[in-house]
């Protein structure tokens, strides 16, 4: 197992035959290929993932693909957030099996929980396995948002916050109320003003398409050299602003496809996209081709 943070860490799309079953042999090949294009972790069966649309075999088995193809090379991390306790642990206990670095979850969804029961959620896994666990933020999809003041922030077993949220006031405040946990960055349009803010690392989902953009902003950052920072910043967002506006997990397993890694559709309900905006795409890729 490697042992080590990594800065420029992939959420990891799911690669689908056009039956939208997995693809387990194209998700081989894409790990084996972000490895080689500078990323330098994975996060699997997150949203990027399509991990809610994934049954419990199909996730742990994603996770074991994963494990086999970036053991001793890169760490990764495997979402095992569920609408219920027993199938999280189930899950996080299968992601320390196969050697993930720590586990990540969402919080139990749909049933309003009460902070108690969103607090007990966390501890249940907590105790059921010797992992740590990232505390994945996402309240534009999961309704609830955790700051400094979140109770399940003090468990010990909490090792960091998976930040995907607009909010850098609240990850400056994390950061300064718990500095032994790490800060993850969820959203890629912002990643060099989360590193301002305290964040240590980025999970993302463009990660998948140019890890080396990734890799050139953290250096610019780390080296103080922020203007050009800002300018790969820039080049990054006028990419993920095209994205956006066609489907982002859409558009990024269009562009896996497209750069070789066969990646299929997504899962139904999402759509699959249609010929102009796969031009758009194509296009939005002319921008960054010197990091591809």
């Amino acid at each position: 197992m490697v042992d080590r943070q990594p800065h420029i860490i992939s959420a990891l799309i799911t690669p689908m035959r056009e039956d939208r079953s997995i693809d387990y042999d194209a998700l081989s090949s894409l790990v084996s290929y972000e490895i080689a294009h500078g990323a330098e972790g994975f996060y699997c069966c997150g949203s990027s993932g399509e991990g809610l649309l994934l049954n419990v075999d199909e996730r742990k088995a994603v996770a074991t693909t994963v494990a086999e193809v970036s053991r001793d090379t890169v760490p990764f991390f495997v979402h095992s957030g569920s609408l219920g306790t027993r199938e999280a642990i189930m899950l996080s206990e299968h992601a320390q099996q196969v050697g993930a670095q720590a586990v990540s979850l969402i919080p139990p969804i749909y049933y309003h929980y009460s902070q108690s029961e969103v607090e007990n959620y966390y501890l249940d896994v907590s105790k059921a396995i010797d992992l740590g666990l990232i505390v994945y933020n996402i309240p534009q999809f999961t309704g609830i948002s955790f700051s400094k003041q979140s109770p399940v922030m003090n468990n010990q077993k909490i090792i960091g916050i998976k930040h995907t949220s607009m909010n850098l006031y609240d990850l400056e405040r994390l950061g300064q109320a718990f500095p032994e946990k790490t800060l993850y960055n969820g959203f890629d349009e912002i990643f060099l003003y989360s590193l301002t803010a305290g964040a240590q690392s980025t999970i993302g989902t463009t990660v998948n398409v140019c890890p080396r953009l990734f890799g050139a902003i953290y250096d610019d950052f780390a080296a103080d050299r922020i203007q050009e920072a800002q300018q790969k910043q820039h080049l990054l967002n006028s990419l993920i602003e095209k994205l956006v506006q066609v489907g982002i997990f859409s558009a990024v397993k269009y562009t896996m496809s497209y750069l070789g890694i066969p990646s299929g559709p997504c899962r139904k309900p999402f759509g699959e996209l249609d010929d102009e905006q796969k031009a758009v795409v194509r296009n939005a890729l002319k921008d960054i081709q010197a990091y591809l």
